[in-house]
């Protein structure tokens, strides 16, 4: 039985008050960016990784939307989705339950520094005194915390005994030890039922935030397969919102991912593809590139990244030393218009094609001539011939394709 915590009505009148504050979206922004900064901080197991930084983001938020909400009454823990699957994906990404208690633990510290600052004199109204406005606060923050951790803690142990179970067990094991490193061994294809001397290509999709049920992603995945003429995926969950996948394959596929991008944007899923290869470590190595293709995915505007694409986007990265060389290498091409995108297209077309006009023309479905006079504009503006750095305008071309001008800002 829930236990009412009394409040005075003084102190009732002025938690209207701080509910209605606390609500504002730029409050909520700056309360989840301290919160998550200082989890992020503390837990590199989170921090290394960018999608389970993302749900914790959205766990945080919705943690404490509920929490102040739930303030104008009594006690009643409405506990987000977005927290269960932080739990979920902890478990599944066989962290220990002491990464999951330490979210709470540090989140439990700034919950008490924002409600201490909240509370001091000059910014309670007359009448009220600190200590029954901190009481007030920090009783119902100690109690949802608690029953907050108490719940996810079933939520977490419960996964992770389901994972332990049977053939998903050693399945998901397998898998793990592959992507980490090991060699496959004489009973590892009977294990997972994959091919691993044919062709590996490894894929990973990942949902959006409003996708609540981690089974569409298993059936996303096997419609895109088949979009794309692919065998049925192996496949294992990385996370609520992220499916890791692999198609084995007799000869090296040829790939038209455009044919997905309709059912992917329609679905709200992004799909980042690796190189297809072969050889003991190739189901590693594809899924690795994979990764970096999605990590491009979460910041690009795009539906589809394939590592082949972005290999060198991925390289460079997206820090201060990347934007600087962007915007020194391409700076007048840099302005936000038809003309100046059609040119920044019709030059980086061309450096990959080994500066061949006609294949350039070829890939832009336009004339060679049209090429040549687009090329002799943006030499103009770059004050010089493309072939004496056509390496470093490659990659900051390509640079901007991928994360779009707004990235520079």
């Amino acid at each position: 039985m829930v236990r009412p915590l009394i409040v005075p009505p003084a102190a009732q009148a002025w938690l209207s008050e701080f509910v209605e504050e606390g609500l504002r979206p730029e409050a909520v922004d700056d309360f989840v960016r301290v919160v998550d900064d200082e989890i992020l901080a503390a837990i590199p197991e989170i921090a290394g990784d960018p999608s389970l930084a993302e749900e914790l983001d959205f766990s945080t938020r919705e943690h404490w939307r509920n929490f102040l909400v739930g303030l104008s009454g009594d006690h009643r823990l409405a506990l987000p989705p977005a927290a269960i699957a932080l739990s979920l994906s902890i478990a599944r990404r066989h962290l220990d339950i002491n990464v999951l208690l330490k979210v709470y633990r540090v989140a439990n510290r700034a919950v008490f520094a924002y409600i201490t600052e909240h509370t001091e004199p000059g910014r309670l109204p007359a009448g009220l005194a600190r200590d029954e406005a901190l009481l007030a606060l920090w009783l119902r923050a100690e109690k949802w915390i608690d029953d907050s951790i108490e719940q996810l803690i079933d939520h977490y142990t419960r996964e992770r005994a389901a994972l332990a179970e049977g053939a998903h067990a050693r399945r998901a094991e397998t898998i793990e030890a592959l992507v980490s490193g090991a060699l496959p061994t004489a009973d590892t294809e009977a294990i997972l039922g994959h091919r691993l001397t044919s062709w590996q290509t490894a894929f990973v999709l990942s949902a959006s935030s409003t996708t609540d049920d981690s089974t569409v992603l298993f059936d996303i995945a096997v419609r895109v397969c088949q979009q794309l003429g692919l065998p049925r995926p192996l496949t294992t969950l990385a996370g609520s919102r992220e499916l890791w996948a692999w198609v084995a394959t007799p000869e090296e596929p040829s790939l038209r991912l455009d044919d997905a991008v309709d059912l992917l944007a329609g679905e709200g899923v992004h799909l980042a593809v690796g190189l297809s290869s072969r050889g003991p470590t190739a189901f590693r190595t594809s899924h690795v590139q994979a990764l970096a293709a999605q990590r491009i995915g979460l910041r690009a505007p795009a539906a589809v990244h394939a590592y082949a694409d972005i290999e060198l986007v991925s390289l460079v990265g997206d820090g201060e030393l990347a934007r600087a060389m962007v915007r020194r290498e391409i700076a007048p091409l840099l302005v936000d218009g038809r003309t100046e995108e059609t040119l920044r297209t019709t030059a980086l077309a061309y450096l990959r094609a080994g500066q061949n006009v006609d294949s350039a023309a070829e890939c832009l479905f336009v004339h060679p001539n049209t090429v040549r006079y687009r090329l002799a504009r943006v030499e103009a503006l770059l004050d010089g011939r493309l072939a004496s750095r056509a390496a470093q305008l490659e990659v900051a071309l390509a640079w901007v394709a991928t994360y779009g001008l707004e990235a520079l800002q």
